[in-house]
């Protein structure tokens, strides 16, 4: 059994816009996540069930059935292998919940998801 406050776990800086706050157990992860409005996550899948749980602000999904905006005290499950990708469309504080564990977010290889390639187009 494990105890968790929010409010002592220091939070990882994904990108300057997307921080995550993460909590594990055996099988499930759960992250609590503070994302600035047009924070955008890259197209991915993954062995993973997702819940998104919006608690404040707007988060819009890119899934293969279509677009999903999802408001406080609404939530998205995505199965697993379903390719996804959103941007916030305000400010946005949720919880994504996954099982089994994700290891990308312990290990931050997931970062390059977060970064947006556009923002960097002046300098080719």
């Amino acid at each position: 059994m494990s105890f968790y406050d929010w409010n002592n776990i220091k939070p990882d800086e994904i990108t300057a816009s997307y921080l995550r706050k993460i909590a594990v157990g055996e099988n499930v992860t759960i992250a609590r996540i503070e994302v600035r409005g047009d924070s955008i996550t890259q197209p991915h899948s993954h062995e993973n069930e997702e819940i998104i749980i919006v608690l404040k602000g707007a988060w819009c999904f890119n899934l293969p059935s279509g677009e999903v905006i999802i408001r406080a005290n609404q939530m998205l499950l995505i199965p697993p292998g379903v390719e996804h990708s959103s941007r916030a469309l305000e400010d946005t504080i949720a919880f994504d919940i996954c099982s089994p564990k994700r290891c990308d977010w312990m290990s931050g290889t997931d970062q390059a998801l977060h970064d947006d390639p556009e923002q960097y187009l002046w300098a080719v």
